[in-house]
């Protein structure tokens, strides 16, 4: 057995146990947090003769779960088409030729023999029209509400898919364009159809039931990202086709939509919002104000800093340990799966390290400076992937660095869930991620073929993690002046 095995169990342990610790300790603390809200629905129960009402803890949990299993759905569509190619390459070729990729470039590349320009342009085309469709989401979202926002990425994603089918390069460009405006709304409408569901049926305290369930995003996400890679190569080896992952993704659209429309309510008064979307109050206003309020600039660059690492990591990480290996003449490829995997549970587990610290209660100031720690030792842990020259530091020092990503988002997530009223809380949060679309379209126009050759493109590797490193150190000056004035109107 291997030490990338003997870690991957060495993660999953904790996870297993935290996970039911946690389990029992919600049960808990909703009801008892929730215990006077219990009895105010008691008595409109008896009221009005309402025999089959669930108790405040039944119908959290019974919300938590229906969200958590679309969300669940929603991101399995997005990581099936995640891949690493770990073929066994030719001896003379086995560094030099590795590259990490997805099943979108290997369709494009192997299936539809596209040239490296033109997949280059498809990929950015993607997050292009991410960017400039979050100016123009939350209108929509607003006039048509967020739950239907939410069976529209499960359709318009699944026709996405679809396109994947044809080598055409028109109905290629058109379905990476339909892929990007689905990411926007995957970050924005979920969450803010959560919030908003979760404001309506009176949980009770924001700083716990709420910042739980944000938690539970991160760990879910983590535990289907790790379980997608395995269910999309085995698909990929069944069929032998690389569009297999496509597919799998329009049958987990397919029962994300049925979910949402059997059992999902619509948790807001549809077109309420429209017209002040249209005048003053439009997306122009809510950048202006993006950029007038110091703690709003603060907070999206910190977003964009820290998210635009974890995409860098994303594409650096094979390469930093094929080259450890390439240093020490080790020509075998390393068990990706079985890394990704280890890296996906480390990100979990530093969500439920999150879900210990704020036990009793969430806040602001615990959220910022959480950022604050986990943007400190991130920056640590990627210099240490260049200062450390051996495989398996290397290794841990990523495994460090999920962690806290895992930390990172739930603090996030509550952060912004406090500083935005809900009318405006899902323009406002595509906004602060037009920064990142830009800065993820910049470090793929700086990623070139020499880049994905372990041997020549140490340099401009190590230069991308170096920069990443110095942002997520300024990110931590900036949360230092971070002093929010809640519930603002953007």
């Amino acid at each position: 057995m291997d030490y990338y095995t003997i870690t991957l169990i060495i993660l999953i342990i904790p996870l297993i146990f935290a996970s039911y610790r946690h389990h029992r300790h919600v049960t808990l603390k909703v009801v008892r947090a929730s215990a006077a809200e219990a009895g105010r629905l008691d008595m409109i129960d008896d009221e009005i003769h309402d025999i089959d009402h669930d108790s405040t803890g039944d119908r959290y949990y019974n919300f938590r779960n229906k969200f958590l299993w679309v969300y669940g759905l929603a991101m399995a569509a997005e990581w099936l088409q995640v891949r690493l190619n770990d073929r066994r390459p030719a001896p003379n070729r086995a560094i030099t030729n590795f590259q990490w990729a997805s099943y979108l470039y290997s369709c494009l590349k192997n299936t539809h023999k596209l040239s490296e320009p033109a997949i280059a342009t498809l990929f950015a085309t993607g997050f292009v029209s991410a960017g400039i469709s979050a100016l123009f989401v939350d209108s929509l979202a607003d006039k048509h509400g967020k739950k239907f926002m939410c069976q529209c990425y499960c359709l318009i994603y699944s026709v996405s898919c679809l396109t994947m089918l044809t080598g055409n390069l028109v109905i290629l460009f058109a379905g990476r364009v339909m892929a990007g405006f689905c990411t926007t709304l995957l970050y924005s409408v979920f969450e803010s159809w959560m919030t908003a569901e979760y404001k309506r049926q009176a949980f009770g305290d924001r700083g716990t039931a709420l910042s739980t369930i944000y938690s539970m995003i991160t760990v879910t996400n983590g535990i289907v990202s790790a379980g997608s890679g395995i269910v999309a190569q085995v698909a990929v080896n069944a069929l032998g086709s690389h569009t297999a992952p496509f597919l799998l993704s329009i049958v987990c659209l397919s029962l994300a939509l049925m979910v949402i429309t059997r059992s999902w309510i619509q948790a807001e008064n549809r077109g309420k919002s429209s017209r002040s979307s249209i005048g003053e109050s439009s997306w122009r206003t809510s950048a202006v104000s993006l950029l007038k309020d110091s703690s709003l600039t603060i907070l999206t660059l910190t977003l964009c800093f820290f998210e635009g690492s974890v995409y860098v990591v994303l594409y650096s990480w094979p390469q930093t340990i094929m080259s450890a290996r390439f240093h020490e003449r080790i020509w075998a490829n390393p068990p990706f799966g079985t890394i990704f995997s280890s890296l996906m549970a480390a990100m979990s587990l530093g969500s439920f390290m999150f879900l210990y610290t704020s036990l009793d209660a969430n806040s602001i100031q615990l959220s910022s400076r959480t950022i604050q720690l986990v943007s400190s030792i991130s920056a640590s842990a990627l210099l240490a992937t260049i200062l450390l020259r051996d495989e398996l530091s290397r290794f841990w020092a990523f495994c460090i660095f999920e962690i806290c990503v895992g930390l990172y988002y739930p603090s996030m997530t509550y952060l912004k869930s406090r500083l935005f009223q809900e009318e405006r809380r899902g323009r406002v949060y595509g906004l602060m991620r037009v920064p990142l679309n830009l800065f993820t379209v910049f470090c793929l126009t700086t990623v070139g073929e020499d880049c994905l050759r372990c041997n020549l493109g140490d340099e401009s590797r190590e230069n991308r993690l170096i920069v990443c490193s110095i942002l997520l150190l300024l990110g931590v000056l900036l949360m230092s002046q971070y002093a929010p004035k809640q519930g603002r109107a953007c």
